[in-house]
């Protein structure tokens, strides 16, 4: 698969294995529809990402399924659900491979099996093809089989699981002039066994040989016990002044430049990228977490292309802790200016269209007005004038009439 396609769950749908759809569908996140990242459980029994859920949480404070009430602190880690994500992942390539390979196979099977049909019902009764007389006579050698089965007799002599063991232990003694002990099994000179076996003390233990668990997946074993950095704890901005949170910006690391409400938005979107770092077994280095505070910095921050006083309004709007009231007490003049402006403007569209109507219906009256009062020139006296010959009139004189 290219590294620029985007995988999705309705790959699966072209291949045998469509059902496999509905179970990817089951491992993406709700919010950013990717597969999740370190999930997190809410008390609502949804999952989602830790940083979708964290970042959704400080917009309202409710869960984006079922919009119920919850808190960053009740927030629980699946970690069960995560290792499922990466072994479906690392699993993922080469099913859907083999399963559009199996597709292809079986549509070129298929084909080959109509084509078949075809030529056996084509074929004359009388003749018969060379594959069904091989077929004929493999079924019946087949049943002629068991018979010869059920004659033969194999013994198999019984062997203990210490012989076997003992078998895969054998090494041949190595031609070195000495002889080993018979009860430790250490090598010596055969004049040093008998004053040894008055002192030895029997056989040496073996080491054990840790085996891992079979039956533990790949990242349990890759799981190690790290130590968490510690949490950033929310603070309610309205008790800090400008300077004090510049201050605890500076302290943290993280630029303190720019209007407070673009401060209070930063540090807001630091605790969330933070905060989800503590979530993950692997938490990411420093350095990870400050390029993606500056990717967020040049879509959403200060350096976005769209950022000015509306869209900065629009985030302290939209904020869940809001006052409305002061808010349009603080603006009422605004308002009313817009207000104001905006009948002025419907107002003089009115007045506008209705000016044009007026100056249509005059123009479209002055020029009925002047081809009424336009003389009606004969056919006959316009073509005269125009090549010069006289062409005599075609009406009679008054009080002529036909007979």
């Amino acid at each position: 698969m290219s590294k620029h396609n985007v995988s999705d769950p309705t790959d699966w749908l072209t291949t045998p294995l469509s059902a496999l759809a509905a179970v990817e569908g089951a491992l993406r996140c709700q919010v950013c529809k990717d597969f999740y990242k370190t999930p997190m459980i809410t008390n609502c029994s949804h999952t989602f990402c830790s940083l979708c859920i964290r970042r959704a949480l400080s917009n309202d404070g409710k869960c984006p399924l079922c919009r119920a009430t919850e808190q960053e602190n009740k927030l629980r880690s699946n970690w069960s659900l995560e290792e499922a994500v990466q072994a479906f992942v690392r699993a993922r390539s080469d099913t859907l491979e083999l399963a559009r390979k199996g597709n292809s196979q079986n549509t070129t099977s298929k084909r080959k099996a109509t084509t078949d049909h075809h030529d056996s019902c084509n074929s004359p009764e009388g003749k018969r093809l060379r594959s069904s007389s091989r077929l004929q006579n493999t079924r019946s050698s087949a049943r002629q089989t068991p018979q010869i089965q059920y004659d033969e007799t194999v013994e198999v002599p019984d062997s203990d699981g210490e012989d076997d063991n003992d078998d895969d232990e054998f090494q041949p003694e190595p031609e070195d002039g000495l002889v080993a002990c018979p009860v430790c099994q250490d090598r010596m000179k055969d004049w040093q066994v008998f004053t040894h076996l008055e002192s030895c003390t029997g056989p040496k233990p073996k080491p054990q040989q840790i085996v891992p668990s079979v039956s533990s997946p790949i990242y349990s074993q890759q799981r190690q016990p790290t130590k968490a950095p510690d949490r950033l704890p929310t603070i309610n901005y309205s008790m800090y002044k400008e300077t004090a949170l510049r201050k605890k910006m500076a302290d943290l690391g993280i630029s303190n430049q720019g209007p407070r409400a673009l401060l209070e938005r930063r540090h807001k979107e630091w605790m969330t990228i933070w905060n989800s770092n503590c979530d993950a077994a692997q938490p990411r280095t420093r350095h990870d977490l400050l390029r993606d505070l500056n990717v967020w910095e040049n879509t959403l921050g200060g350096r976005a292309p769209t950022t000015g006083r509306a869209v900065q309004n629009a985030a302290i709007i939209k904020d869940k802790d809001f006052d409305g009231a002061a808010w349009a007490a603080k603006h009422d003049t605004s308002f009313k200016d817009l207000i104001a402006n905006a009948r002025k403007t419907m107002l003089d569209a009115k007045e506008k269209a209705e000016k044009a109507a007026r100056e249509t219906e005059v123009e479209e009256a002055a020029k009925a007005h002047s081809q009424a009062q336009e003389p009606e020139v004969p056919t006959q006296q316009l073509t005269g004038r125009i090549t010069g010959r006289i062409v005599p009139s075609t009406r009679e004189p008054p009080g002529e009439s036909f007979q």
